[in-house]
């Protein structure tokens, strides 16, 4: 399995100098290699080559030495991203999607030098206290948990920091636990994980909780002027609290992803089409929408709730630790009681599920995750029935009751 370590850098001043020249070197490079193939194409309808650029920069570093002070496989690296960005392109042409064509690249749009082969390049100290990186020397990094064998690496800037991320292969580790059952896993904004063991995560609200400084922010660079020193540092405030709330969502995703990991061997997830539930009902000029205001406001709940990182967070885990996880369909789990199967709007009440069929009562999210694990543990064949069909679901057991109730009693 591959996975990324990102280790924080504290380069001096010096050394803060040489990686700027070389961003801004690799970001001209790539810029001239664009403009060769759009100038070849229309002037001469040739096409240029990745070989052909490749030849042309190994005579290019031997003429000019400030292309000859970059890494040489930092610069194959630029080379290798532009061709990607090429095929990129022809495909979604042939594919008659939007082409949009490979573009020019500012420096507020280049921030990583890339290292194919970082293990021949970066190289550790004993202690893994410092990193050598050709043509800047060796440089401070927060000593952390050891960094593994890796392959790739990439030294990114990123809101005045350097980072380096380190693509490492890591083997299986299993739980300390037997893992036995299968776990469903119910997305929501009020509780951001609900388990169907009676479990409830709760959702940490980043952005919610920053939004006063994000606006005052946003309105301190709204006031400065454009291309003043001023509005730099504003914009560079700015760009950090929101890198804040960001790290503030993902250690959420990282701890709740981890617990439900370390409690089944089998985690069965709903299926949400997030960009579809996160879509703008402005509408247009002839056909304004409706309660646009409560649209937005529930789309940024749902963003800052981070249901795709939650969900990627947990495969990644699973993977690693030698569980399974099944997609399941997420369809009227709301509405739908898990010890009858009896479907009815009527039934959800809140947060709270009272059936009207057979007056089963529990948290509403621990319903739905409920049910989602009987649609897991249910035969392939009943999964391609109607939408509208109820599903019978296994009973819950007395232990998961109890501890559902205690739940909503809380």
């Amino acid at each position: 399995m591959k996975r990324i370590e990102r280790v924080r850098l504290y380069p001096n001043r010096r050394q803060q100098s040489a990686l700027a020249r070389m961003l801004d070197i690799t970001r001209q490079l790539y810029n001239a290699m664009l403009q060769q193939r759009r100038d070849a194409y229309r002037l001469r309808r040739v096409s240029v080559s990745a070989k052909m650029q490749y030849a042309e920069l190994t005579v290019l570093r031997a003429e000019d030495r400030r292309i000859a002070c970059v890494y040489r496989e930092c610069e194959d690296a630029v080379l290798h991203r532009l061709d990607l960005a090429m095929q990129a392109f022809f495909r979604r042409v042939k594919g008659g999607e939007a082409p949009g064509f490979p573009r020019f690249k500012s420096r507020s749009r280049w921030a990583q030098l890339q290292f194919p082969h970082g293990d021949r390049a970066l190289k550790f100290d004993d202690r893994q206290t410092r990193v050598t990186i050709p043509g800047i020397g060796s440089v401070k990094l927060r000593k952390g948990r050891a960094v593994p064998a890796f392959k790739r690496a990439w030294i990114v800037a990123r809101n005045g920091r350097w980072y380096a991320c380190f693509e490492c292969e890591r083997a299986p580790v299993q739980g300390p636990m037997d893992r036995r059952r299968v776990l469903g896993v119910d997305r929501g904004v009020h509780a951001l994980a609900a388990t169907s063991d009676g479990r409830l995560h709760r959702n940490a609200c980043a952005l919610e909780k920053h939004r006063r400084r994000v606006e005052q922010l946003q309105r301190t660079v709204a006031r400065r002027k454009r291309g003043g020193k001023q509005r730099r540092k504003a914009v560079a405030a700015l760009a950090r609290a929101h890198e804040r709330v960001a790290n503030a969502r993902r250690d959420r995703a990282h701890k709740v992803a981890r617990k439900i990991v370390d409690r089944a061997a089998v985690i069965a997830i709903e299926t949400l089409r997030l960009r579809a539930m996160t879509r703008s009902a402005r509408g247009t000029v002839e056909q304004p929408g409706r309660n646009v205001h409560a649209k937005a406001g529930l789309n940024r709940v749902v963003l800052d709730a981070g249901f795709g990182l939650l969900q990627q967070m947990i495969v990644a885990k699973a993977e690693e630790a030698g569980c399974a996880v099944v997609a399941v369909d997420a369809r009227y789990s709301s509405q739908t009681c898990s010890r009858c199967g009896h479907v009815a709007a009527e039934s959800r009440r809140r947060r709270r599920f009272v059936c009207i069929a057979c007056g089963f009562r529990v948290h509403a999210d621990i319903n739905a995750a409920l049910v989602i694990r009987g649609r897991a543990e249910l035969p392939a064949r009943r999964e391609r029935r109607g939408v509208g069909r109820p599903q019978r679901s296994p009973k819950v057991p007395d232990a998961g009751e109890k501890l559902a109730r205690r739940e909503v009693a809380a």
